[in-house]
């Protein structure tokens, strides 16, 4: 090969490999795991964009891993398995469904100080927001929705924490779900109490008949 071929390669290669940069950024994918392909594509893609935006503006990854079960190991164990795909500074997200164990673990504690971890993970409707959707919820979008809601959570409040704007964040529309899981979880309580004192009047009733 004649030395200019050789340059003329080189700089071709270097202009494709240029050209790709943006195309390899886009397909970084903050899912770890994801057993049966549960989380659905869009939610996927969300998580993907949002985490991608925040990684670019504040230099934190935040990842999601879903299994069925840790089986018999500890949540810690389980993540050690793959701990070495994180890039820190980094937040995972993890859910394991049939255990019914959801979990957030940071880094370290300066990164775990960005967020409400608490607050995330109660399963209070007017606090929570992924417990009151996996409550609700009957079918397999169920773990969608809770993940991405969770991790949207996460992300807006550490971009808050370090005076980030997001242009992927969910905001409203996450509220908004959050209104309308209150206003579902609140009526199948007032409903359960009403059947509940029905069948107590019945009872008694029937019981002073005899």
């Amino acid at each position: 090969m004649k030395l200019g071929d050789f340059f003329k390669s080189s700089r071709l290669l270097t202009a494709a490999f240029l050209f790709l940069i943006p195309f390899l950024l886009q397909a970084q994918n903050y899912i770890i795991n994801n057993e049966n392909d549960v989380i659905g594509q869009r939610a996927i893609d969300k998580i993907n964009e949002m985490g991608k935006e925040l990684f670019e503006k504040g230099g934190v990854n935040v990842y999601v891993s879903f299994n069925k079960t840790a089986g018999n190991i500890s949540v810690k164990e389980h993540v050690s398995l793959f701990v070495s795909e994180l890039k820190a500074p980094y937040v995972l997200l993890v859910m394991f469904s049939e255990d019914k164990i959801v979990d957030i673990i940071s880094s370290s504690e300066d990164i775990e100080k960005k967020f409400d971890k608490v607050q995330i993970l109660s399963p209070v409707p007017y606090h929570g927001t992924i417990k009151p959707l996996l409550a609700v919820k009957k079918d397999l979008d169920k773990f969608s929705a809770a993940i991405l809601n969770g991790y949207a959570d996460i992300v807006e409040q550490i971009a808050k924490s370090d005076n980030l704007e997001l242009e992927s964040a969910i905001g409203d529309a996450n509220r908004d779900t959050l209104d309308y899981i209150r206003i579902i979880v609140y009526t199948m309580f007032v409903v359960a109490f009403l059947i509940y004192i029905y069948k107590k009047i019945r009872y008694n009733y029937a019981k002073k008949k005899k």
